[in-house]
C-alpha cells in the first residue's frame, strides 16, 4: 500500500522529527511503501490576529526581556530574520531527515494539482503529533478536506489537539474539522483528553494510542547512537528543557544538590530565539544521536518536555517533567497516568519530595508498554491491511 504521512513540519524538533521516524519505520516495517511530507501547512493568520500577536509578543520581548518571543514573525512572516539563519541551526536535524526519513514535498511542489497527488496514494496518515492544534496546524488540511470526493483511505494515528479544549479554534475551523472528521476510516489520539474533544465537539469515537516514537524499543533507538561515544562521567542529571524559566533553574538545582550530580543541558547552548545576539552558531541543533545519547547516559533526567519525558522512559531512567502549560499539560498527564507514572510531575511552583526523586521500578511499567504497543500497532495494521 503506498502511504502519505502528514504531520507537523519536519525541521527542529527532536521529539517531531523521531515520531515521524518511528511512525514511518513501523509502516514499512508492515510491508507499505511510506513517504512524509516535509514542511507541511501552518495555520494562515489574519492580518488582526497577526498585529494581535506581534502586540503579546513585543511585550514579552521588549518589556519582559523573554527573547523566546520575537514579534517581527508575525507582521512580516516573509522576512522573518530566523529563517535567514535555520541553514546554519537546521544543519544535523536536516541531515537526520534526509537520512532516515522518505519524504516528499507535498504542499509546496505545485506540479499538479492536490486532488492528481492524492490519487498517486492508497492512504493518507495524519499524525502523530500536534496536527488538531490550531495555533500550529491548517485544520482544514490536518482534516483531509482537500481530498473531498477522492477514494482514498483516511487514519488519523494519534494525533494530538495539545490540549484539553478547543478553545483555540474558530467556529468556522470546528465546522470544518465537524465536516471532515467524517471522511475518516479510523480515528485515533494520543491523548486521553483527545477521545473526550472527539466525542463532544467532533460527533466521532476515537481510539487511545501511543506515540509512534513509543512503538519502537530501546534498541532501535541505540542503533542510531552506535557511534556516539559513552560519557565520561557517571554522575549525569540531563536536563532537556524547552522554555527555561528562572524557577525552572532553581527546580534543577535542588534536584542536583540532592542526588549529587552535575546538570548537562541536552540541547543548543542557546534558544535561537535571543536573535537579538545573531548567535545562530550557538544554536545549532545537537544531532539526534547526540541527544538520543544524553538519556542513554543520563543518570536522572529533568525535562519540560513530552518527549524528553517519552525517551526517559523508553530509556528506563528515574525522571521529573515539569509541567508545560504553554505547550499542552494533558498530554503529560494523558502517558504518566497510563503508566502510573502521576506522581514523577511537578508544576513550575511544586514541592519537591523523595518520592520525586527516587528510583523507578520499570519491570511492571514495561509491562504496561508492551500492552499498549501492542494495541497501537494491531489498530494500524487493521486499518492499513493492503487488500
Amino acid at each position: 500500500m503506498r502511504i502519505l504521512i502528514l504531520t507537523q513540519p519536519l525541521r527542529n524538533n527532536y521529539g517531531g522529527l523521531l515520531q515521524a521516524y518511528a511512525l514511518q519505520q513501523i509502516l514499512k516495517s508492515m510491508g507499505h511503501d511510506v513517504v512524509t511530507d516535509r514542511d507541511g501547512i501552518v495555520r494562515n493568520l489574519s492580518l488582526w490576529n497577526r498585529t494581535l500577536h506581534f502586540i503579546y509578543h513585543a511585550i514579552r520581548f521588549y518589556i519582559l526581556k523573554d527573547y523566546r518571543y520575537y514579534p517581527y514573525r508575525y507582521l512580516f512572516p516573509s522576512f522573518n530574520r530566523e529563517k535567514k539563519a535555520q541553514k546554519t541551526i537546521s544543519i544535523n536535524m536536516k541531515r537526520f531527515v534526509d537520512t532516515y526519513i522518505d519524504t516528499v514535498d507535498f504542499f509546496t511542489e505545485n506540479v499538479e494539482s492536490l486532488s492528481d497527488k492524492v490519487k498517486y496514494y492508497d492512504a493518507i496518515v495524519v499524525g502523530s503529533d500536534q496536527v488538531w492544534r490550531a495555533p500550529m496546524s491548517d485544520i482544514p488540511t490536518y482534516f483531509l478536506s482537500f481530498t473531498k470526493g477522492i477514494q482514498i483511505k483516511r487514519v488519523a494515528y494519534a494525533a494530538s489537539f495539545g490540549t484539553d479544549h478547543l478553545s483555540e479554534y474558530s467556529k468556522a475551523e470546528i465546522g470544518i474539522a465537524l465536516e471532515c472528521i467524517k471522511l475518516f476510516n479510523a480515528v485515533s489520539v494520543r491523548e486521553e483528553t483527545g477521545i473526550r474533544l472527539c466525542r463532544d465537539y467532533l460527533k466521532t469515537n476515537a481510539v487511545h494510542v501511543l506515540d509512534p516514537t513509543m512503538l519502537l524499543n530501546k534498541n532501535d533507538y541505540l542503533k542510531l547512537i552506535e557511534d556516539e561515544d559513552r560519557s565520561c562521567s557517571q554522575d549525569i542529571l540531563l536536563t532537556y528543557i524547552l522554555d527555561r524559566t528562572p524557577e525552572k533553574s532553581i527546580i534543577i538545582e535542588k534536584i542536583s544538590n540532592f542526588l549529587h550530580l552535575s546538570p548537562c543541558e541536552n540541547g543548543p547552548i542557546k534558544n535561537f530565539s535571543n536573535i537579538v545576539e545573531n548567535n545562530a552558531s550557538e544554536c545549532i541543533y545537537p544531532s539526534i544521536s547526540k541527544w538520543l545519547a544524553g538519556f542513554r547516559d543520563a543518570q536522572f533526567v529533568v525535562t519540560d518536555s513530552f518527549h524528553g519525558t517519552v525517551f526517559s522512559i523508553l530509556f528506563n531512567k528515574p525522571f521529573v517533567a515539569i509541567l508545560n502549560p504553554e505547550r499542552g499539560s494533558s498530554r503529560f498527564v494523558s502517558l504518566l497516568s497510563m503508566l502510573h507514572l502521576e506522581h514523577r510531575m511537578i508544576s513550575i511552583d511544586g514541592e519537591l519530595s523523595k518520592s520525586l526523586l527516587s528510583p523507578i521500578d520499570y519491570s511492571q511499567i514495561n509491562k504496561i508498554l508492551d500492552d499498549w504497543k501492542y494495541k497501537s500497532i494491531d489498530y494500524l495494521q487493521q486499518w492499513l491491511r493492503m487488500n
